[in-house]
């Protein structure tokens, strides 16, 4: 058998590329080369070193970020319409952010010692108010929108809709876009209140969405819900899964339904995707996501069954209902 250590430095090459997008949104490249343009002309509107740039340039079109043509540099059609800050689904400081949250730096000394309570997991109030345009561009808000029109089919009635965890409030303002009769709530912890209500207040939502504050683990989350969204929140719920699952049973009317948006663990293997975008979090303490099987077990004795499985933009999702 021939081993060879190619794997190793492939890796290190890819983590390049990484970091060459990383600066390169850093430095707003992407928002001067909607057109084609020369080194002579980007050197004098950004004012950058003239022979660096150049080096920089030809990096990025190395890795196929940009495309060179000639003496010319452009965007490629995707660069164009999500890292240059001219386009409205612009998500280039949602990339840094992500980055960021998800760094493994400094990771060896939580491996050797564990972590305090002192260790930061992640920041998210940060986090509310940079998905907040990532969720139109990546076509999660879209496929919600596409989602929930099949469940519920009459615009003119009067639902009402709780926002589990919902950060943003994205969801919630989309569902009322598309019920205008309809009343929402977003639950969120004080901090991340601050944000959502800064959000809904620019989306002029503010007779329509009300922000609830608190641990949605202890604190009453209200009652009467044609809906509750659950998204990303499962890896927070310090309380038994089953006496959670209950608690958002008991708060949906006879015929209402649970969305939950996320992806739970098939057994207590992590897929790689799943653990390399965690792995800063479960190191400072964040718990693991339930197995499928202990969710289901879980929505079985609430009285919940599942309807259908749903496609949110980049993630999963589990429609409920609750059992006639």
């Amino acid at each position: 058998m021939n081993i060879t250590p190619n794997i190793y430095y492939k890796t290190i090459l890819q983590y390049r590329e990484a970091q060459i997008l990383f600066e390169a949104i850093k430095l707003d490249i992407f928002s001067y080369l909607d057109k084609p343009i020369t080194l002579e002309e980007i050197t004098k509107i950004t004012n950058y070193n003239r022979e660096n740039l150049n080096i920089f340039l030809m990096a990025l079109s190395s890795c196929g970020y940009i495309e060179k043509n000639d003496l010319t540099y452009c965007n490629t059609v995707a660069s164009k319409v999500y890292l240059s800050k001219n386009s409205k689904k612009y998500i280039g400081q949602a990339i840094l952010f992500r980055e960021k949250m998800g760094s493994i730096l400094g990771i060896e000394n939580r491996v050797k010692y564990g972590f305090t309570k002192e260790d930061k997991t992640y920041n998210f109030s940060e986090l509310a108010e940079v998905v907040h345009h990532e969720m139109y561009a990546t076509g999660r808000v879209y496929d919600f929108n596409i989602e929930i029109k099949q469940i519920f089919s009459n615009p003119c009635m009067s639902y009402k809709v709780l926002d589990l965890g919902g950060g943003s409030g994205v969801l919630a303002i989309e569902f009322v876009k598309n019920f205008p009769n309809s009343v929402a709530y977003v639950f969120e912890t004080p901090e991340v209140a601050l944000i959502t209500k800064k959000i809904i207040k620019q989306n002029n939502m503010e007779n329509y969405i009300s922000v609830l504050e608190g641990d949605f683990n202890v604190d009453d989350i209200g009652k009467d819900y044609d809906l509750i969204i659950a998204s990303g929140i499962f890896n927070f719920v310090s309380v038994e899964i089953d006496k959670f699952i209950n608690k958002i049973a008991n708060s949906l009317l006879p015929n209402g339904y649970l969305l939950i948006i996320g992806s739970f663990l098939e057994n207590d293997e992590y897929p790689k995707e799943h653990i390399l975008n965690w792995i800063r979090g479960y190191v400072n303490g964040v718990k693991p996501t339930p197995t499928e099987a202990v969710v289901e077990e879980a929505m079985d004795k609430a009285n919940l069954k599942l309807i259908s499985p749903i496609k949110v933009g980049l993630f999963q999702g589990s429609l409920y209902k609750m059992k006639s």
